[in-house]
């Protein structure tokens, strides 16, 4: 896991030089599901970087980007199913290519190469890097996220993880922050989807029943960094919904190694197939205090379907 944890660190900061030279001097190349889903010439070029770095140590490991998968929650629901089937499957294709982990577990490489794009866009220092590592063979034969970096490459912000190896900024071993327990001192990120008309109202309906009941609310439009925000203890929690495995997979090895929980909207803990999330920092004695009221406060006010 040293390699890989090496590797993806190596790929992010290739793709965060190209990011800091273009971040608000680049246009609009498409847009993907509407308007406010872009992307740029480097966003693809930073997951052509990405990905050559990986394969370039893991020839024979899979390999699932954003920039490789169309539009929409089915879409991208389908591609990590197919990536895993297939890796499962112990394809040897091109494209689709399975190697091993220490522990003799396949691996599958997911990236975002630019998590928020529309701020990397405008010049806002709001965006990063993801890479998640997942192993697909395991003794619960089950997708689990092993390794994880989040990238700032404006902020200089290198956050890592390797599961049961703790957590780990710009190479040195994050102090484990206790955070609020108390909801009217927590400073809470809250996802703005505008996937569909019901993901829009679920999650303006759960800024409404938030906002007189916390510190403060934040909408930062990067999943990704606010994740790795969490696990650094300088946001309490996120909420959000629809999320894809591009956006995750990183950060869910990144709070839970920081001492935080990544619930699923039923409470339970989340997986990478998991799509609406409730992410807390670290809590006294492990109580998810703050995850079980963030939840009441949801459900009470209808935010967890949609």
């Amino acid at each position: 896991m040293q390699q890989v944890i090496t590797t993806i660190e190596l790929a992010a900061r290739k793709a965060g030089v190209i990011m800091q030279q273009t971040s608000g001097k680049i246009a609009v190349q498409k847009t993907k599901m509407n308007t406010s889903d872009l992307v740029t010439a480097s966003d693809i070029e930073c997951q052509r970087v990405i990905q050559e770095t990986i394969q370039s140590y893991f020839p024979k490991d899979d390999f699932l980007g954003e920039e490789d998968v169309d539009a929409g929650s089915l879409a991208s629901s389908s591609a990590l199913k197919s990536a895993i089937a297939k890796s499962d499957n112990g394809s040897d294709s091109d494209s689709v290519s399975v190697g091993k982990d220490e522990e003799g577990g396949k691996l599958l490489f997911i990236v975002d190469p630019i998590d928020g794009t529309t701020n990397f866009q405008a010049g806002l220092p709001m965006f990063c890097v993801s890479i998640g590592v997942v192993s697909l063979e395991n003794e619960d034969n089950e997708p689990v996220v092993v390794a994880g970096v989040i990238y700032n490459p404006i902020l200089n912000e290198m956050v890592s993880a390797v599961k049961s190896r703790g957590c780990y900024m710009n190479g040195k071993r994050l102090e484990s922050k206790i955070g609020p327990s108390e909801l009217n001192q927590a400073l809470i990120n809250v996802g703005f989807p505008v996937t569909s008309a019901a993901t829009l109202k679920a999650s303006s309906t759960a800024v409404a029943a938030l906002a007189t009941s916390v510190r403060g609310l934040r909408m930062i439009a990067s999943a990704s960094q606010v994740m790795s925000w969490v696990a650094q203890g300088k946001l309490s929690a996120y909420v959000s919904w629809d999320l894809n495995a591009w956006d995750v997979a990183a950060g869910m090895v990144i709070v839970e190694e920081s001492g935080g929980f990544v619930s699923n909207f039923e409470g339970g803990r989340a997986d990478i197939s998991t799509r609406d999330m409730i992410v807390t920092c670290n809590e006294a004695d492990g109580a998810r205090k703050l995850t079980q009221d963030i939840r009441k406060i949801l459900n009470d006010s209808g935010c967890l379907e949609y």
